[in-house]
């Protein structure tokens, strides 16, 4: 379309030039005659070009080059990473205490977890066998200590102590705060050396007990020589423990 138009201008532009010198050439008797049909028909064809013309397109090396260029207005969203749930993993009950007092029923407990790794699944694990214990017993108040492992259990440096009054009046039964849960936890990630040394620690200190008091250093010195290192790398691990918000 375009085409044909931009033809139909010009050849009637040519015949008016033309007819406006000469109008017999144009076939025409006057001079007006030629501009009033050619004159006015190229006039005509330059509007109708103008109405109907379509847009040019750019190449796509020009539209490769513009998009490079433009700046970046919006930024990609980051999404919030996904929050884990803490978990309650199974346990096993190793030992029970009873230390009830009066009319206050209070049962201390100490559980294993081995599948429990994290802070937060150490710390739900010891609420959820608080929690269900007390549901079996009925006791007043109840203690649970998570322990590392079974050989542990006594010798402190617990991964867990969850605590449960469900009356919230605490240990005595007197502090009446309506408090029932006091939480803590360790992160730490006790080694497969770790365990080792603690383990053979227990086993082999009555051996260096000396007038009712443990010889560490002759105990040390024992364990370096089992473990092929020396005295000074002879240490228990060292858990500290988090309180976690209820």
């Amino acid at each position: 379309m375009d085409t044909v138009l931009v033809l139909l201008f010009l050849a009637s532009s040519t015949i008016c030039v033309i007819g406006l010198l000469n109008p017999s050439r144009a076939g025409k008797a006057t001079r007006g005659q030629v501009f009033k049909f050619y004159g006015l028909g190229a006039i005509v064809f330059l509007f109708l070009f103008a109405v109907f013309m379509e847009p040019a397109k750019p190449s796509p090396g020009a539209a490769t080059v513009q998009a490079e260029q433009l700046p970046v207005v919006n930024a990609p969203i980051e999404q919030a990473p996904a929050v884990t749930k803490p978990v309650a993993h199974e346990y096993q009950v190793i030992a029970e205490e009873n230390t009830s007092m009066r009319d206050r029923k209070r049962l201390r407990w100490r559980i294993v977890a081995p599948t429990a790794l994290t802070q937060l699944d150490r710390a739900e694990t010891a609420k959820a066998a608080a929690k269900n214990l007390q549901e079996k017993t009925g006791a007043d108040f109840t203690h649970i200590f998570l322990e590392a492992a079974e050989f542990t259990a006594g010798f402190g440096n617990v991964l867990a102590i969850a605590t449960y009054a469900p009356d919230g009046c605490g240990v005595t039964g007197k502090d009446c705060n309506g408090k029932q849960w006091e939480v803590s936890a360790s992160s730490t990630q006790l080694t497969d050396t770790q365990m080792a040394v603690w383990k053979a620690w227990v086993e082999n200190r009555e051996q260096f007990m000396e007038d009712g008091l443990l010889n560490e250093d002759r105990l040390k010195a024992f364990l370096a020589t089992k473990f092929d290192t020396t005295a000074d790398k002879i240490t228990l691990p060292w858990v500290e423990r988090d309180d976690i918000a209820q």
